[in-house]
């Protein structure tokens, strides 16, 4: 992907209505300030991810964060450092191509898409959309959470990643593919799951996702307190837009047989370990830093495996673990075995290599308890426990490491204690049925370990 910015001057930058940080913006915590890298679908070039680790360590605390939209972040900034750390980053092709363009860099693709030949390639659409909503000034004004899914319909995909406005390709079949799109949710897998809203034929997809942009951004300003699609969905239902849009698209765009329309669940745990493409000639190596986390050492030793083994290239995930594309079938023995000599988890059986987490007490003012030396001592004590499922550590209520329930959540109550959640449809919470209350480390792995591979209740 070219990069066509050369200078911008972070003066040229207005405050936006969030909190969240960005590559102009460090957002303040207990640990430094905090700046958030966004790359074009999770790519990182060995040399750019160099430079990324040399930054982290004379600017920041060394912590390098992968967030669950394949970004990255460098903590603990030092606010003496942050035009040095800006420039640095610019100097190396990580800016937006626009001055106000950082915030709305958030267009999520399959780390897989382009892969497999057999499904559509939606990189060129997504770097459309991505490119479009950067230097359109209307665009701009959109807030930094907002966020668009362009699906190919891989079998590993982040499907269950709620966004503004989502695309997934249907009648692959056919001679004429189309896509179906959705609005403040997912693609539906589930027989039961909010259906599509419409579909439009693939040369019409850029035109949709713009008409939807322009729809939201005209209601926006009769209300201005309005962010996200939802908010306009809330108020006034999924019909006004779809009624907005038809004389847009000039084609109808609901039919009996979209409304049954559902994709195909997503392979679990796929982004880990080997992925071969459909000649078996190549392949992705994945694997999973502990709790997301790297620090310049690591991502030194990355980027040396990229270059060593793969194309030169890292690629980032929102599972918050790492890719090695185009890897030779006969190096791929030999890159897992050197990812897994740095730490990382490649094999989803080992409770490290699902695990995530926020950045905790130690970073984040709200958070009750220290998740990430927690989340460590969790794992030790589960080590050798069969089956367990993905765990997320949450130092408080607002889940900012994972925006849908996992398997099982742990929730902050007092340092050293969680509430432990299951994911279950019917709540009553958001993450899911309560466990068991305000356990210690100890306790959770006990009750977790216990149940691991019994197939009892505990994972229903």
């Amino acid at each position: 992907m070219s990069h066509l910015t050369t200078t911008i001057q972070r003066s040229t930058v207005e405050a936006r209505r969030s909190a969240c940080p960005g590559l102009f913006r460090m957002a303040k915590a207990l640990d430094g300030g905090i700046c958030r890298l966004k790359l074009t679908f999770g790519d990182l070039s060995a040399v750019q991810a160099r430079s990324v680790a040399d930054a982290a360590q004379r600017c920041g605390n060394g912590t390098i964060e992968i967030t669950n939209r394949a970004n990255l972040q460098i903590r603990g900034v030092r606010p003496e450092m942050e035009e040095s750390l800006i420039s640095a980053l610019l100097e190396s092709g990580l800016g937006p191509l626009s001055d106000r363009g950082d915030d709305v860099r958030n267009v999520m693709i399959s780390p897989f898409a382009g892969f497999n030949q057999t499904m559509p390639d939606v990189r060129p659409l997504a770097l459309r959309v991505l490119t479009i909503v950067q230097t359109n000034l209307l665009y701009q004004t959109l807030s930094p959470k907002f966020s668009i899914f362009i699906d190919g319909g891989e079998s590993v995909a982040m499907v269950d990643h709620p966004h503004d406005l989502w695309l997934s390709p249907i009648d692959l079949e056919s001679t004429a593919p189309r896509f179906a799109f959705g609005v403040a949710g997912v693609p539906p897998t589930q027989t039961d799951a909010q259906p599509a809203l419409g579909s439009v034929a693939t040369g019409q997809a850029f035109t949709l996702i713009t008409g939807i942009l322009d729809i939201f951004i005209e209601w926006c300003r009769a209300h201005p307190e309005a962010s996200r699609l939802r908010h306009m969905i809330s108020q006034m239902g999924t019909e006004y837009l779809v009624e907005q849009l038809e004389p847009r698209i000039g084609v109808p765009l609901r039919s009996e047989q979209i409304a049954n329309w559902r994709r195909s669940p997503a392979r679990e745990n796929g982004h880990l370990g080997l992925s071969l493409d459909v000649d078996s000639s190549r392949c992705f190596v994945g694997a999973m830093p502990p709790l997301g986390r790297l620090d310049p050492d690591l991502l030194q030793s990355l980027a040396e495996l990229a270059d060593k083994y793969g194309n030169g290239k890292l690629r980032m995930t929102p599972w918050q673990s790492v890719l090695l594309p185009q890897i030779s079938v006969g190096d791929a023995k030999a890159t897992l075995a050197a990812l897994e000599a740095l730490r990382l988890g490649t094999n989803p059986k080992m409770t490290l290599a699902t695990m995530i987490s926020c950045s905790g007490s130690a970073g984040c003012g709200s958070a009750l308890a220290a998740t990430q030396s927690d989340g460590l001592k969790l794992a030790s004590l589960l080590r050798g426990s069969p089956a367990v499922p993905q765990i997320h550590m949450s130092g408080c209520s607002k889940s900012c490491a994972s925006p849908s329930a996992k398997p099982i959540t742990l929730v902050a109550t007092a340092a050293g204690r969680y509430d432990i959640f299951l994911c279950a449809t019917n709540g009553p919470s958001r993450f899911g049925k309560l466990l068991a209350a305000n356990v210690t480390i100890d306790e959770a792995a006990e009750l977790i370990g216990e149940n691991s591979g019994s197939g009892g209740p505990i994972y229903a």
